[in-house]
C-alpha cells in the first residue's frame, strides 16, 4: 500500500530552518567569490561551504525520508512526563556558555599561544568540559589533532600562520 498522505507528516518548521541555513551559506559562498575568486581567499569558505550545503541536503532527505515512513514503522517513545530520568544538572544547561567562553580565550590566546600550542590546550580543556577524564587520550588527541591541523593549515595558507612549536 503506498503511503499517500506523508506530506501532512513532513516537519515543515525543520524543513524550513534547514533550508534558511543553506541559503544564507549559499548567498555568503555566492558574495565571497564575487569579491575575489582567487584559490587563497576560497580556500576555506568554499570547502566549508560545500560541507554545510551537504549536511544541508542530507538533513532535508532525513526530513523527508522519515515523513514518508508508514505509520506503523515510527517508534513512538514516551512522553516526557513519564520519564524518570534524573534531572539536567546546572553544569548540563550551562555547558554551551562554558564552551563559548574556552573558545573566546582560545581565539583571544592565540597570538600569544600560537595555533599548534593553543589548539592542543584548548582541546585538552574542552575534553575536561566534556566529561573525559582518561588522561591518555586527552593528551594525545589534543597533541595529534592540534599538530595535524596545524600543518594542514600551514600547508594551505597563503600567508605565514603564528605557531609556538611547529
Amino acid at each position: 500500500m503506498e503511503n499517500k498522505d506523508w506530506l501532512r507528516r513532513v516537519d515543515w518548521r525543520h524543513g524550513l530552518v534547514v533550508l534558511g541555513i543553506g541559503v544564507a551559506i549559499g548567498l555568503y559562498l555566492f558574495d565571497a567569490m564575487g569579491a575575489s575568486s582567487k584559490v587563497g581567499n576560497l580556500v576555506l569558505i568554499l570547502p566549508a561551504s560545500i560541507l554545510g550545503l551537504l549536511l544541508c541536503v542530507l538533513t532535508l532527505g532525513g526530513i523527508v525520508r522519515d515523513a514518508r515512513r508508514e505509520v506503523n514503522d515510527v517508534h513512538v517513545e514516551a512522553p516526557v512526563e513519564e520519564s524518570k530520568g534524573e534531572a539536567e544538572s546546572f553544569y548540563d544547561r550551562a555547558r554551551p556558555i562554558v564552551m563559548l567562553g574556552l573558545f573566546a580565550i582560545y581565539i583571544l590566546l592565540l597570538p600569544v599561544l600560537g595555533m599548534d600550542v593553543g589548539s592542543a590546550i584548548f582541546l585538552a580543556v574542552a575534553l575536561l568540559a566534556n566529561g573525559e577524564r582518561r588522561v591518555v587520550f586527552i593528551i594525545g588527541y589534543s597533541v595529534i589533532f592540534a599538530a595535524a591541523s596545524t600543518l594542514l593549515f600551514k600547508s594551505i595558507l597563503p600567508y605565514p600562520l603564528h605557531t609556538l612549536l611547529l
